[in-house]
């Protein structure tokens, strides 16, 4: 059988993912960006009427620029629009407005924004309605903050649970090893049972031993000849080998750092997939 060679291709999440200290740093830069997020949006929350600053003043310009939106009075003050809440009505009447119209406005003075606008008239811009629009937006940044924290908070789990499965991967391949008596085979657990539900991860034939790695609900199990010689049981799966002795072949199934699934067969890999869930 012609050996398939490797077909894979490291990337930088690869290895960012396979470095404690990058995953550990990714976590913590992750959880002070959404605590960031979180809080830095305490300013737009809505204030009442009697804490906002008033002043009233005439008009000069509206001005418009990216994510800018700023109204120009004749003695040289301006004052912020918030520019996500600006609907196009709104800036038509701003764009419309003569020059020399008074203006009364009130402004929340924890974001300095414009959070009411009259002139002689009318009302332009409404106090509750703009509140509730720059509080409902802001509340968008906030989802993000908290999304940006827990995923930080399970990057911290994945590191503390990767390591505790390694050393419980370690011992258990050590207790096999020693469990070996050289030059005998090693003992099948059990027969597979083909009529149960399972995901075929990966596929081989060599030399006359058709090789199964598979998933059985939350376990991942090696089957040789219809023999299952080794298994690993876990709901969230991290890199891991199963290994039997058959012959005097040795006979490995597993999946790597790289989210590999492979089979090796005598230390050759004869054949891999790249994992997506």
């Amino acid at each position: 059988m012609k050996k398939q060679k490797s077909s894979k291709r490291r990337s930088l999440g690869d290895d960012i993912m396979n470095s404690k200290p990058a995953v550990l740093v990714l976590a913590i830069a992750s959880i002070l960006l959404g605590l960031f997020f979180i809080f830095s949006q305490n300013a737009n929350a809505p204030i009442p009427r009697s804490e906002a600053v008033s002043y009233s003043g005439e008009f000069e310009e509206y001005e418009v620029w990216r994510n800018y939106r700023t109204i120009h009075f004749k003695d040289g003050s301006t004052y912020e629009v918030y520019p996500h809440t600006e609907t196009q009505a709104f800036q038509n009447m701003m764009k419309s407005l003569e020059k020399g119209t008074r203006l009364y406005i009130l402004v929340n003075p924890n974001n300095d924004c414009v959070v009411e606008i009259k002139t002689d008239t009318e009302e332009l811009l409404n106090f509750e309605t703009s509140q509730a629009e720059i509080d409902s937006y802001d509340n968008g940044y906030i989802a993000i903050g908290i999304v940006a924290c827990i995923g930080g908070v399970f990057l911290i789990w994945y590191v503390i649970a990767s390591s505790n499965y390694k050393r419980k991967e370690k011992a258990r391949h050590t207790k096999k090893e020693k469990a070996v008596i050289v030059g005998e085979n090693d003992i099948g657990l059990r027969r597979a049972d083909c009529s149960i539900k399972s995901k075929i991860l990966l596929e081989a034939s060599e030399k006359g031993y058709k090789i199964c790695y598979r998933r059985v609900r939350s376990v991942n199990e090696l089957i040789i000849n219809g023999f299952v010689y080794d298994e690993k049981k876990g709901i969230i799966e991290f890199a891991h080998n199963l290994s039997a002795v058959i012959d005097g072949h040795k006979i490995e199934a597993g999946f790597d750092e790289d989210s590999y699934s492979y089979i090796i067969f005598d230390g050759q890999r004869i054949a891999e997939k790249r994992r997506i869930i």
